[in-house]
């Protein structure tokens, strides 16, 4: 039986989970569907509502992960703890079921990569991917002590409220210079881009040296500007594409099995796919495969207008 899923967020243009998704398909032998669409913040509900057929379900990247938890009927668990929802699932009676697989998707990466446990992590941003982080780090490496750096000083002091309530040792990173150099792992969950002028000062700094590990969310374009910084260094990297591929496994699981803790069949075989898709170019996708006009037009309408993603910049930010 044929099933329609998409990636909805803003920017769209650059993502590579049709890819993934797809080349995960095709390893499973399902003729399901799988495109992308430009969705604002706030314009969740109104895309969803007003599309044409049956959808089975969303993958949900930046700005919207909070819109998906206040959409959806039902959550999961991490859903439910950090309010952030990147998967939703409708269900036969017409429910919406949100999941957050950017936990599992961090863990995996993380537990893969890392030759020790950190004792000390570093995480840029204070959105959504950061309260996953730090849900993951509380996971991963439980007696881990946690810093926050981002611009906005009470949105990052929330998400130290959050690590504090998961019983982590919390606190703010003034200066970058510093907390990068202490951090036995960093991780950025800005949007691409919005740390690059920071990581051309790091690089300039004589005396500079990162205290561990960088994983850097953001995939594209890749190395980024941080990671580049990072691997100056020789220090470990960690591409967001580990991170969008293990999450998008979890997504699959619920897709195929309604249980993101079932293996897929071949899985080895499927990651393989995935990954290697990961590393080409997005196709040029229209809108989702999808739709009809009509579904086109009420996607101009829905979002024509709405803010944009946030690209927060990161110029009066300390060193």
């Amino acid at each position: 039986m044929s099933k329609r899923f998409a990636v909805l967020g803003s920017p769209i243009s650059h993502s590579k989970s049709p890819a993934i998704h797809l080349a995960a398909y095709r390893v499973l032998g399902l003729d399901w569907e799988y495109g992308r669409a430009e969705v604002s913040r706030g314009g969740l509900r109104k895309f969803i509502d007003e599309l044409d057929g049956h959808w089975d379900g969303f993958s949900v990247t930046m700005p919207l992960k909070e819109d998906a938890t206040r959409f959806a009927d039902l959550h999961d668990e991490p859903s439910t703890l950090t309010k952030a929802t990147n998967t939703l699932v409708i269900d036969e009676f017409g429910k919406w079921h949100g999941y957050n697989t950017d936990i599992f998707g961090l863990i995996q990466a993380l537990a893969k990569t890392l030759p020790a446990l950190p004792k000390h992590v570093l995480v840029i941003g204070s959105g959504a991917t950061a309260v996953s982080a730090i849900t993951a780090v509380s996971q991963f490496a439980p007696k881990a002590h946690i810093q926050v750096f981002a611009r906005n000083s009470e949105a990052r002091d929330a998400v130290i409220r959050y690590a504090k309530e998961l019983g982590l040792r919390a606190g703010a990173a003034k200066r970058l210079k510093s907390a990068t150099a202490k951090a036995h792992l960093t991780i950025s969950t800005v949007p691409s881009g919005a740390m690059d002028e920071q990581a051309e000062a790091l690089m300039g700094l004589r005396f500079w040296k990162p205290g561990g590990a960088l994983m850097d969310v953001a995939y594209n374009p890749w190395p980024s500007k941080l990671a580049q910084s990072w691997q100056r260094h020789e220090q470990v990297v960690i591409s967001g594409l580990e991170m969008l591929i293990w999450q998008a496994v979890a997504q699959i699981r619920l897709f195929y099995a309604a249980d993101m803790a079932v293996e897929l069949p071949n899985e080895v075989a499927v990651i393989e796919a995935m990954r290697e898709a990961a590393q080409n170019k997005p196709g040029n996708l229209s809108f989702l495969g999808l739709a009809t006009r009509r579904a086109v037009a009420q996607l101009a309408l829905c979002c024509a207008g709405s803010p944009q993603g946030s690209r927060t910049g990161l110029s009066s930010w300390r060193f």
